[in-house]
């Protein structure tokens, strides 16, 4: 009886805060990275819809004809272009983004319970996404992250079937939406699952070449950021570059030099890591550790990025619930930490301050991201010897 009446609170909780956070607060927000990409001044030409383009937060930020995100964002939203006014292509595009998430929360249900979900796990996983602070500020700002999440469960669940030109195929288009996916391609190589990297590279590369006859990689904002290593001084910088800008007297040139250096030891030590461990069957937890990096190990990141670790949380959630140990206690700290379950605007009402800000400034969402990364490390380089000595 008692745990019926958890359950029902934490459910009544989670819908309650889906509501407020998730469905509310949404609606009303006009602003945002979505509506400084979309729409792109070209497309927006070619479809002969200037008028959404004109005074829009995009004209401000991709002034012609420098566009933002990747091709199939610019892809996929043709439709809105059919909505009389830029506000109600904003609301349409929202639903859209809901039934991506509802996608990720079956996806994730089936991937734990191994293609046969239960209604606890469908429960549970609900309830994890429902607290997630990261979803509601992914969700407030209708970002692109909201379809990766599923194509990259998706193509996880193909690859662990076996489907590989399929499970390729949704990489690249998840590289393309906005490129960070693009990790995946070299660890397709190292696994050699040559279905699945041929895919990739043959869909990314037809992508790639139509978006340049459209839209020109020339005139690619991202592009652009990346050659004249644009620092974001936001709190929301929530990767390295963010934490030494707030926490250091540095200059501008000297954060951005050493938190490349950061990164770049970061990456060689990951990837030394993987070549090491190929033979070793633990493709659930590379998965993860590569979701974390791309989100983590990048120049600079928004809090939002982190709405894709809800992929690694699961999966290492799939590891654990049947054999939980004290060891495994750092996964639920690193996710209360990022998911901040209770609404940051109800503290800052209860304690008289700015909870959001105190969260931000001090990288809470960094050291729980951080600790997710060193708990995946250790449980790899476990499972990878328990896996060797078994073999031998």
């Amino acid at each position: 009886m008692r745990r019926k009446l958890l359950w029902s609170v934490a459910l009544s909780y989670s819908l309650l805060h889906f509501l407020v956070t998730g469905v509310l607060q949404p609606l009303r927000n006009f602003y945002g990275d979505f509506l400084a990409s979309f729409p792109a001044w070209t497309v927006a030409r070619l479809m002969g819809r200037l008028d959404l383009y004109r005074g829009s937060p995009s004209e401000f930020w991709g002034p012609p004809p420098i566009w933002h995100y990747g091709p199939i964002e610019h892809l996929m939203t043709l439709p809105l272009f059919a909505f009389p006014t830029l506000r109600s292509a904003y609301v349409a595009w929202l639903f859209v983004c809901y039934a991506f998430v509802a996608a990720a929360v079956v996806l994730s249900a089936w991937i734990i319970d191994d293609g046969r979900p239960s209604a606890r796990t469908l429960l549970i996983v609900g309830i994890a996404f429902a607290n997630f602070n990261p979803l509601y500020e992914a969700l407030t700002q209708r970002v692109i992250e909201l379809i990766e999440l599923p194509l990259l469960l998706l193509s996880f669940l193909l690859y662990r079937r076996m489907r590989d030109r399929t499970s390729g195929t949704l990489i690249a288009v998840a590289a393309m939406s906005k490129f960070l996916p693009v990790v995946f391609l070299p660890w397709l190589a190292l696994r050699e699952r040559w279905r699945a990297f041929t895919a990739a590279v043959l869909v990314a590369a037809s992508i790639a070449v139509i978006t340049q006859c459209v839209l020109g990689w020339q005139n690619s904002g991202i592009v652009l950021q990346l050659i004249f290593s644009v620092l974001v001084k936001s709190d929301l910088n929530q990767s390295i570059s963010g934490v030494l800008i707030r926490c250091t007297p540095w200059s501008d040139d000297l954060v951005a030099r050493i938190a490349l250096g950061i990164e770049e030891l970061s990456w060689l030590a990951l990837w030394l890591l993987l070549i090491q461990r190929r033979r070793a069957n633990c493709y659930d937890l590379e998965f993860s550790i590569l979701i974390t990096g791309m989100v983590l190990l990048i120049p600079h990141n928004q809090q939002y990025y982190f709405v894709l670790l809800l992929i690694p949380y699961s999966l290492l959630y799939a590891r654990c619930r049947d054999r939980w140990t004290a060891r495994f206690l750092p996964l639920a700290v690193s996710f209360v930490a990022l998911a901040a379950p209770v609404p940051l605007s109800l503290l800052s009402r209860m304690t008289g301050g700015n909870a959001l800000e105190a969260y931000l400034r001090w990288s809470v969402p960094f050291a729980a991201a951080l600790l997710l990364g060193i708990l995946l490390i250790r449980e790899y380089g476990t499972s990878c010897a328990v896996s060797e000595a078994r073999e031998k």
